[in-house]
């Protein structure tokens, strides 16, 4: 029985309530907020999975050393509520249950740029201009359904391996909308392309998104980095090709990380759980019960940035003191030599 064909009934209502409120908005029915500064959403129409955080943090590298910017997310599975700046709290507080993952993977990395979360975007961009009145840009992570506000550029990420059009609304699919609602992006970056993609490829992944003739369509690949030791117990541990790994993940398309790992170092197991899955003591002592004793002193618990906020960070980091923990980091980076092609169009947008 296909279960997919039993829910597309509902995924109709539900991708047109959802098409419905973007025409409220479309027709001046409901008024969208547009900050006095410059701000760019990065969002998709998938419920995870297609690298959103990294091209973020692209988006920051990119920005911060020239301009005074900020992110405003709504802090995803957060325990708070309103507006909370990281920057406001004490590092020995910080948790991913006061400001959610992402935020505080960008609060971490870039502690030098303002970080906030608020579930109302405008109340959050607000709020950042009262209290930082020079700044100059600010990045809506994760904004795409969020119409309240209308940022000045729009970017859309859809993943190569699962492009939006080849997908449903929810819960036949993994779509927050109608496919047709791609069409209110300024670019759109197909992501966690194959780096060798060719014109060929290209060529057919364009005539697959129809894009219209005003938005600007790019392709970008990721790139691992080394393994980054996260406690005192992970930097003491020399690594090397006979080192085994044990993953940790709650993302929601992992495999190529496992995939790239697996071409380094032999993974004895890779334990899987749906994304922004908090951890508990319990599953965290299973797996050091299983995997980790005086007997392998030559394996390490490996986990993305993302989910690391939720293991060092909090009541957790103390129970994994005596295990090797490391995390992958990642980046994205444009292929077919168009970077300065997307610069172009953030520069004079």
């Amino acid at each position: 029985m296909n279960f997919q064909k039993l829910l597309y009934p509902f995924a109709l209502i539900y991708g047109a309530v959802a098409a419905f409120r973007r025409w409220m908005y479309r027709r001046g029915l409901r008024k969208a907020y547009q900050a006095p500064i410059l701000t760019i959403g990065v969002g998709n129409l998938s419920v995870g999975g297609t690298g959103k955080t990294p091209h973020v943090e692209y988006l920051i590298r990119l920005l911060s050393n020239q301009y005074k910017i900020a992110t405003l997310s709504r802090g995803y599975k957060r325990k708070t509520k309103s507006f909370v700046l990281a920057n406001d709290i004490d590092k020995t507080q910080l948790s991913a249950e006061f400001i959610g993952d992402e935020p505080l993977q960008f609060h971490t990395k870039f502690p030098h740029i303002k970080v906030a979360v608020d579930e109302k975007r405008k109340d959050g961009i607000q709020q950042l201009l009262r209290r930082f009145p020079d700044l100059q840009y600010i990045i809506l992570d994760d904004c795409y359904q969020h119409l309240q506000v209308k940022p000045n550029l729009n970017i859309l990420i859809t993943e190569y391996q699962n492009p939006y059009v080849k997908d449903y609304p929810l819960p036949a699919g993994r779509l927050r909308e109608f496919r047709s609602a791609a069409r209110y992006a300024d670019i759109v970056i197909v992501s966690k392309c194959p780096e060798n993609l060719t014109e060929q490829q290209r060529a057919e992944m364009t005539e697959l998104l129809k894009l219209q003739d005003y938005q600007h369509l790019f392709f970008t690949a990721m790139s691992y980095g080394e393994l980054t030791a996260l406690n005192e117990c992970g930097k003491q541990l020399q690594i090397s090709p006979q080192t085994e790994v044990v993953l940790l993940t709650a993302i929601a398309h992992p495999e190529p990380m496992a995939e790239f790992l697996s071409e380094k170092f032999k993974i004895i197991h890779h334990y899987r759980f749906p994304d922004h899955h908090y951890f508990s003591e319990k599953e965290i002592a299973e797996i050091q019960k299983t995997y980790f004793s005086e007997k392998n002193k030559n394996r390490i618990l490996v986990t993305t940035e993302k989910d690391s906020m939720r293991l060092i960070y909090g009541t957790l980091s103390k129970h994994l003191e005596t295990t090797p923990l490391f995390s992958l980091p990642i980046e994205p980076y444009f292929l077919f030599q168009d970077e300065e092609r997307f610069l172009h169009q953030y520069r004079y947008q």
